[in-house]
């Protein structure tokens, strides 16, 4: 199904922010969807496996708070992403009540490629701006994102 083009649409649509936004998440999740799957992996994959590239092993309840994702949800990704040797759980050493969460070393390559896919649809998305339009969408959307956090 293809999306009717943005001249097509009311204005309460066309110039609607939050539409607007929606409509191109929608869009980037597509063409980065599209490029993981060869990976074995959907977007939620994708966001642990980045976070904990970048931040090292996590408690499931930090992943979970993290990324907002809901512990029972989280749980069922971590179980397709230990079989895909690409996380391992772990009592953590400091509780053994909680699990800690890490990267293999599958993952951690796994990672290395997410990130130059993601580098790739974001220079697909941002192709028709400028660096310096790209760089203030880019510092635009991440205020408005925090200001949001902040909200929540």
């Amino acid at each position: 199904m293809t999306s009717p083009n943005l001249d097509d649409l009311p204005e309460a649509l066309s110039a609607h922010v939050g539409y607007l936004l929606v409509r191109l998440g929608k869009h980037a999740q597509r063409l980065f969807s599209v490029e993981i799957a060869a990976f074995g992996l959907r977007p939620p994959h994708a966001d642990i496996v980045l976070t904990l590239a970048a931040r090292g092993a996590l408690s499931q309840i930090d992943i979970a708070n993290t990324l907002r994702i809901e512990r029972a949800h989280l749980v069922a990704l971590l179980d397709q992403l230990e079989a895909l040797r690409l996380v391992r759980r772990a009592p953590d050493p400091s509780d053994r009540r909680r699990h800690s969460v890490g990267l293999t070393d599958e993952g951690a390559a796994t990672a290395t490629r997410l990130r130059q896919v993601a580098l790739d649809v974001e220079k697909a998305l941002l192709e028709g701006l400028s660096d310096d339009e790209a760089a203030t969408l880019r510092a635009t959307l991440q205020r408005l994102a925090r200001d949001a956090d902040e909200g929540d």
